[in-house]
């Protein structure tokens, strides 16, 4: 079942949380790699 939620758009990553703070900014990185990639595909068209 986890594997059919996990799409090509919107694919599941996992977050090392040993440290909250760090988990915090793999999160917010984790965003805005994938919102800087859906911002270029629409420059594109």
């Amino acid at each position: 079942m986890v594997d059919r939620t996990s799409t090509e758009i919107a694919p599941w990553t996992l977050i090392e949380a040993n440290d909250k703070r760090w988990a915090r900014v793999k999160v917010l990185r984790t965003i805005n790699e994938a919102l800087e990639k859906a911002f270029a595909r629409d420059k594109k068209k």
